[in-house]
């Protein structure tokens, strides 16, 4: 008769002891790292995943405009004044200048050629990508190099001499002063040698132009899309957002 009343005051709803153990069944219910109420693991997997497919587009982007931009600094450079003289004397005189182009034509052809495999960074993928990121930094070795061995007031009085004589003034070579053009250029070699090293390195990971048309693997549709996003998401699958999912066909199995 006694053990009546305390099994009813143990198994009342009001007790401390029950109250502080459910209260620790529902946090253990509930995990830390749990995902917030609606959603679910899928919706987080694509999230992730669309996270980093955008980063590594960023990626892309980037080196693609760095490789453009040297390209883009280097032929400017070598289309600049970088040597300027006096051929004759008083008072036939002539002034010539020569541009990056006349003192090495190689700067303006390898700029042109870091243009066109930035454009390839985006058009190619994987092995590819890479072996384009190996002629970028040759590339961009090549520009600096002859840029910088371009800069001498030498080789400079040399053209502006070659150039004087083909307007009628014999003369060996021209007294040069020379211009800082061809520091610019070697800047724009340098940045197309970063790109290339940076696609060398990570360019396998990047997505190509064609990566986002290509049709992803069929998903199971589990429930009628709710959200704005879900229903971008179906229209992207090919499905239709308001057609409710289809149960999957019963299984027959013959009786025995």
């Amino acid at each position: 008769m006694n053990a009546e009343p305390t099994e009813q005051a143990a198994a009342s709803p009001n007790a401390d002891p029950n109250s502080d153990s459910s209260a620790a069944e529902v946090h253990r219910a509930v995990p830390a790292g749990a995902a917030e109420p609606g959603s679910s693991p899928h919706d987080v997997g694509a999230e992730a995943e669309a996270a980093a497919r955008s980063r590594l587009r960023r990626e892309l982007g980037t080196t693609v405009l760095i490789a453009l931009l040297g390209g883009v600094i280097a032929w400017v450079a070598a289309g600049r004044v970088w040597a300027t003289g006096t051929a004759g004397e008083v008072p036939s005189t002539l002034q010539v200048s020569a541009t990056g182009n006349d003192l090495s034509a190689a700067v303006t052809a390898l700029a042109l050629t870091a243009l066109a495999g930035a454009l390839a960074l985006l058009a190619t993928q994987r092995l590819a990508r890479r072996l384009v990121g190996v002629l970028l930094v040759a590339v961009g070795i090549g520009a600096a190099v002859n840029a910088f061995s371009a800069r001498g007031a030498g080789h400079a009085a040399h053209i502006l001499g070659e150039k004087a004589a083909a307007k009628g003034f014999a003369s060996g070579s021209v007294p040069a002063h020379t211009a800082s053009w061809w520091l610019l250029a070697v800047v724009g070699g340098v940045l197309i040698v970063v790109a290339g090293a940076v696609a060398i390195v990570r360019g396998a990971a990047w997505p190509g132009m064609s990566s986002r048309y290509e049709n992803a693997a069929p998903k199971p549709a589990s429930v009628v899309p709710e959200t704005a996003k879900d229903i971008w998401d179906a229209l992207d699958r090919g499905e239709d957002p308001t057609e409710p999912a289809r149960p999957p066909a019963p299984t027959i199995t013959p009786n025995r």
